[in-house]
């Protein structure tokens, strides 16, 4: 048992190595793209909990917050993937 804890953190300590290796672009795209992105969804739970709970139940305003729920998730792995993507591009460049 002791190994697989071991594993798992060299693992973690070898992602937080290479995230720290990335360059300064990808760094902030994700530092700055993570908040917006929780920020979608947490205001889209919120909207979703209120309409649920209330009296004027609307079915438009469900799928417009089941939406804004997904596009945060959506922008949120956009934004990872065109970072590592971008991270790899400029240490090949270099």
């Amino acid at each position: 048992m002791g190994s697989q804890e071991n594993k798992k953190k060299s693992k973690i300590t070898l992602l937080s190595n290479e995230l720290c290796k990335m360059a300064e672009l990808p760094k902030k795209m994700i530092k700055y793209s993570t908040p917006a992105a929780l920020l979608l969804i947490s205001l889209g739970t919120a909207l979703f909990a209120v309409n649920k709970t209330s009296n004027n139940y609307n079915i438009e305003f469900e799928f417009m917050t089941t939406t804004l729920i997904t596009n945060g998730f959506i922008v949120f792995a956009e934004f990872m993937i065109a970072s590592l993507v971008l991270d790899i591009l400029i240490r090949k460049a270099k």
